[in-house]
């Protein structure tokens, strides 16, 4: 059984299987969950296994991946830095956790599965880190390239975040890909690294605790292309996105809890937290928002939104369903004319 928010201890973790360590300490390890993306993640390992840094080993984690390119494409590397991990599918928290697990580098970079690292990056946040030791986190600046079947990729500069984000920010937005950042292994491990519980938001869950202790910074630079999957994102998905907004307000409550000294919901309650979900206006606010984002003028199974009022109770499912009939005939009265008959 695993308990959330403690340190990662093998025996009770059932993802968990030791891994050869490394015949040489590296400075940095880069740790990677990947599942299916097989037309990407060569040139994700190719951007790692190209960095201008002389001290560094890649962990790729392949978590269950149902195209078997996945585990041809790793298996087909034969760079010493690169060690690959096959297990079967237990999402992407536990995959990442285990990949932690099995480094020894006192420097961790998250690297996404599909995006690309430049080739500076791991230079640029290793000396960084090096030179600020009471910097938990060193981000960067990066592109978002949304990549669409059978179109041209879009590609923009993410938004400009304060160099210093502070609590208060992460909770209004989350300043950090997540994909982009590196941190130090001794305060991950202080804070007890990602949660379990946390099936989506596990990075603004760590943001969150290591804020509490510890500075986090991004560097004015762009160091990183974040790769973002029209099809099956978790923006692509009403499900998904609605469970993205209940674990982000759980960790919103717990980060509350702890500055009230009391512990928080999810190692209190563990799973049970979710039946402690938060409500009120910002709430509902962020559902509508995530209706009118993923609905956009597509018509949807109305029966989607059948999750809004398990998750955010009547009144957000009510406001939603307001939401969605009027997207719906937004879209029908923008439909094209049909041509006259002749």
């Amino acid at each position: 059984m695993l308990i959330a928010g403690r340190p990662l201890d093998p025996a009770m973790d059932p993802v968990f299987h030791p891994a050869p360590r490394p015949r040489a300490a590296c400075k940095v390890a880069v740790v990677c969950a990947c599942y299916n993306r097989a037309a990407y993640l060569g040139e994700t390992i190719d951007s790692l296994l190209q960095q201008d840094f002389d001290s560094f080993e890649v962990i790729v984690v392949n978590d269950g991946s149902s195209d078997p390119r996945v585990r041809e494409i790793l298996d087909g590397y034969g760079d010493a830095r690169l060690r690959v991990i096959h297990q079967d599918n237990a999402g992407f928290v536990q995959a990442i956790r285990r990949a932690i697990a099995a480094s020894q580098a006192p420097f961790i970079a998250i690297q996404g599965a599909g995006d690309v690292s430049h080739p500076q990056r791991l230079a640029r946040q290793y000396a960084f880190l090096a030179a600020n030791p009471e910097v938990a986190i060193a981000g960067c600046r990066y592109h978002n390239v949304t990549k669409r079947a059978g179109s041209d990729d879009v590609r923009r500069l993410g938004k400009c975040r304060n160099p210093e984000p502070t609590a208060a920010e992460i909770r209004r937005g989350n300043p950090f890909a997540h994909g982009e950042v590196m941190i130090r292994r001794a305060c991950y491990d202080a804070v007890g690294g990602y949660r379990p519980f946390f099936v989506n938001s596990q990075d603004k869950d760590l943001w969150l605790r290591l804020s509490m202790r510890y500075r986090l910074c991004i560097i004015e630079e762009v160091l990183y292309e974040r790769r973002i999957f029209a099809a099956d994102g978790i923006a692509a998905s009403l499900k998904k996105t609605l469970g993205q907004i209940a674990f982000s307000r759980v960790a919103d409550r717990c980060h509350d809890e702890r500055l009230r000294g009391l512990e928080d919901s999810v190692d209190r309650y563990g799973v049970l937290a979710l039946s402690r979900l938060p409500r009120g206006a910002m709430t509902t606010f962020r559902v509508a928002r995530a209706v009118r984002q993923v609905v956009g003028f597509d018509a949807v199974a109305f029966d989607e939104l059948k999750d809004v009022r398990y998750l955010y109770g009547r009144w957000n499912y009510v406001v939603a369903a307001a939401v969605y009939l009027g997207l719906t005939a937004l879209r029908w009265r923008r439909r094209p004319k049909n041509e006259a008959v002749k």
